[in-house]
């Protein structure tokens, strides 16, 4: 397993239009075989601020998902509306898990 956290910063006068963008690449993303989880987290605090939170089966799953349609129609419309590039990480699990 694979988990990417990325962290984004928007133009506050593009919020709303972030939010639809951003919400329709995670739910298109979750329909791909390799994708296990995707969560979109806004700051409590300042709501211009937030985290995406990817889960990948592997590699292979995170560079499929970066040559989609929905991905790529994300860097099209939905990068634009930033603030300042991503802050992009990778990681392992260790120990990960939760209740429902």
């Amino acid at each position: 397993m694979l988990i990417q956290i990325v962290h984004r910063n928007v133009k506050p006068e593009n919020l709303d239009t972030f939010l639809i963008e951003v919400c329709a690449n995670a739910r298109e993303s979750l329909n791909e075989p390799g994708v296990r989880r995707f969560d979109v987290l806004q700051h409590t605090v300042f709501p211009e601020r937030f985290m995406l939170y990817e889960v990948y089966e592997n590699t292979e799953a995170l560079e499929a998902h970066r040559n989609t349609p929905h991905f790529k129609r994300w860097q099209d419309d939905g990068v634009p509306l930033l603030a300042a590039p991503r802050d992009r990480v990778l990681y392992n699990p260790i120990f990960s898990e939760g209740k429902e």
